[in-house]
C-alpha cells in the first residue's frame, strides 16, 4: 500500500469515526436540553418525578413560580419573623423561593399531612399536588383544583407554562431559568 493510500485510508477512517461519534452524541444532547416541569402523558402523573425545590434547590426559577401557584391556589399561610400569619397572595408568585415561600410550603405540607414537612418541595409534595390537576383543555390549559381557588397552568408540547408576576406572557417552567 502506498503512503498516499494509507493517508487517505487513515483520513477516511478518522472522518467516519468522528461522524459516528457526532451521530451518537446528538440525541443525548437534544434530550438534555429541556430541564423543566414535564407535561408528557396523563396529567395525573405529571408531577411524580420532579426535582426538589427549596431555598437551596432552584430557588430562583419558573418551576418555583409553578409551585407558588399551588400555594396560592390552596390558600397557604406563612409566618413572618414576628410570628404573624399571612395568606400567600397571587402577587407573591415571583419565582423566588425565599422565607415566605418556605414557610408557606411548610404550612402546606403540614396542612395536607405530608410527612416531609420541612419547607422543601420533594417527591411526596409533588405527588400529592398532582392529584388536583385536571385537563388538559383547549389550548393546553391545566387546572389545579385548589382549596381556596382554582389556578390555571398550561401544558404545551410536553412543557408546563406558568404566569409570573410582572413578566408578561406564559413562561416555560424551567428549573434553571427565571422569567
Amino acid at each position: 500500500m502506498s503512503m498516499r493510500t494509507r493517508v487517505v485510508a487513515m483520513a477516511t477512517a478518522a472522518l467516519l469515526g468522528a461522524g459516528a461519534t457526532g451521530i451518537a452524541l446528538a440525541p443525548g444532547a437534544s434530550a438534555a436540553s429541556y430541564h423543566g416541569i414535564d407535561g408528557n402523558g396523563a396529567v395525573t402523573d405529571d408531577f411524580q418525578d420532579e426535582e426538589d425545590l427549596g431555598v437551596d434547590n432552584y430557588a430562583e426559577s419558573n418551576a418555583t413560580a409553578l409551585w407558588q401557584t399551588v400555594l396560592y391556589a390552596d390558600g397557604a399561610q406563612w409566618q413572618d419573623e414576628d410570628g404573624d400569619t399571612h395568606t400567600f397572595q397571587k402577587s407573591q408568585i415571583d419565582g423566588t423561593f425565599g422565607p415566605e415561600t418556605e414557610s408557606a410550603t411548610q404550612w402546606w405540607q403540614e396542612h395536607y399531612g405530608i410527612t416531609e414537612n420541612d419547607g422543601v418541595v420533594t417527591g411526596p409534595s409533588w405527588e400529592f399536588a398532582q392529584h388536583w390537576l385536571t385537563g388538559p383543555a383547549s389550548g393546553g390549559t391545566v387546572t389545579y383544583l385548589g382549596d381556596a381557588r382554582n389556578a390555571t397552568l398550561k401544558r404545551v408540547s410536553g412543557k408546563y407554562r406558568v404566569r409570573i408576576k410582572g413578566t408578561g406572557p406564559w413562561k416555560v417552567a424551567y428549573y434553571d431559568k427565571l422569567g
